[in-house]
């Protein structure tokens, strides 16, 4: 098992940060590994809504089906797998700061099967994404209207 958590500052209000990286029709933009994530229940996102996360991980597709387990705009949202290649939990905190919002993400997963086998690779990956995707996130919502 892993547990990764990874953060980043941006320059704007909370309430822009958690709405823009809660979206699912958004997830796409700043996470490079999702091919397409859809809300399965009707909007809006919501403390027991489920989400279909479809991906292309280490040339592999994956999906997962995610419940959201927390949901508290501005600050918090929560979700584990409720089924996909592997179980995992990941979270999203947003904390105002002077100039803005400090995101903190964190992904908890246990690998089994031959995932277990390359856990540090798949580990590696998972943390080289997350980063990425928050820098990526930064830039879009720093430059966006």
């Amino acid at each position: 098992m892993f547990d990764i958590t990874e953060g980043i500052e941006i320059d704007r209000p909370p309430t822009t940060v958690f709405a823009f990286l809660t979206d699912p029709a958004r997830r796409h933009e700043w996470d490079h590994s999702v091919v397409s994530e859809e809300l399965l229940t009707p909007p809006p996102v919501t403390a027991g809504s489920r989400i279909r996360t479809r991906m292309s991980v280490m040339g592999r597709d994956v999906e997962f089906d995610w419940t959201v387990t927390a949901f508290d705009a501005p600050r918090v949202m929560a979700a584990q797998a409720a089924s996909g290649t592997m179980p995992a939990r990941m979270r999203f905190t947003f904390d105002p700061t002077p100039t803005g919002c400090r995101v903190s993400s964190s992904l908890a997963a246990e690998p089994s099967g031959l995932l277990r086998l390359v856990e540090p690779v798949v580990e590696q990956v998972a943390r080289a994404t997350l980063t990425e995707g928050l820098a990526r996130a930064k830039r879009l919502i720093e430059e966006g209207p």
